[in-house]
């Protein structure tokens, strides 16, 4: 029995992210759309394996792989051989929507584990909670579907550090590893490019060129995730997580929180905290 389901969108479309369908190790049958899908797509490839015809390529997704297709790209996939079972999602969204163009989910991703696992178990958790309440399952699935795109844009980030980290293995698997070790503490350029033993100009040079962001851009995006981490799943003060976090001061985590996040730490707790 295929477990899908498609909830009546309504009032559903007021909230920043909704789920306009999501099914759960689903069989999948060849599809073909020379002019995309007008929603966003995930998808996790959970047994056998497919064969994505993308940009004018072929991609083979085994078991555990994940993808991400935005609206409007021309696609088609299939099962390779024998049957296909994937699960899927697609969503909109007035601040999912933002939140695609900010963080630039423009284009065609494909991931491996663990964040596949991870985003069958929040995908499966969407599923139960849409299915199980009519009347608030949608508001937790939106919550969820926030993670789920999280996890997607931590997924992607992650391919770029190692995209950065491969281009002087030792020098820059340091300087990374550095920053995820001390993010809570204070971090100076001139620190960063002593460890990797190049200049401040040319470190900057290579976090653009491979990250797209500056060295302290990346080190601020790593201390709001860590941030959201302890605001979801802590009861500690916002103050507190603030300096766990890596920002002395407490008014500007939260003037940097609602940049990058689009509110308050605390209205995204409110949001999101116990959503998992």
């Amino acid at each position: 029995m295929q477990k899908q389901i498609f909830p009546v969108i309504s009032i559903e479309k007021e909230l920043p992210f909704y789920v306009i369908g999501v099914g759960i190790e689903c069989w999948q049958f060849p599809i073909e759309r020379p002019s995309g899908y007008q929603y966003p797509q995930i998808f996790v490839s959970r047994k056998g394996e497919g064969i994505l015809t993308v940009n004018g390529k072929k991609l083979r997704l085994p078991e555990n792989t994940a993808f991400y297709i935005p609206a409007g790209m021309p696609h088609s996939y299939r099962a390779a051989e024998k049957d296909w079972y994937v699960d899927w999602m697609c969503f909109s969204g007035y601040e999912a929507l933002a939140l695609i163009k900010k963080w630039g989910l423009t284009s065609f991703a494909k991931l491996g584990n663990p964040l596949a696992d991870t985003m069958h178990e929040i995908m499966q958790k969407a599923y139960y909670e849409l299915k199980g309440d009519k009347i608030y399952g949608s508001s937790a699935a939106s919550g969820l579907l926030y993670m789920l795109m999280l996890e997607l844009r931590q997924g992607i980030d992650s391919r770029f550090s190692q995209s950065l980290a491969a281009t002087h293995t030792d020098s820059y698997s340091e300087v990374l590893r550095y920053i995820e070790d001390h993010y809570s503490e204070q971090i100076r350029l001139s620190d960063l490019a002593e460890l990797a033993g190049i200049t401040e100009q040319h470190l900057c040079r290579l976090f653009k060129t491979n990250l797209e962001m500056r060295p302290m851009e990346f080190i601020t995006r790593v201390r709001i995730m860590h941030a959201k981490e302890l605001l979801m799943f802590s009861e500690k003060p916002i103050s507190e997580i603030s300096a766990e976090s890596g920002f002395q001061d407490s008014s500007y985590f939260s003037v940097v929180f609602k940049k990058y996040e689009g509110m308050s730490p605390a209205e995204f707790r409110r949001t999101f905290a116990g959503a998992m």
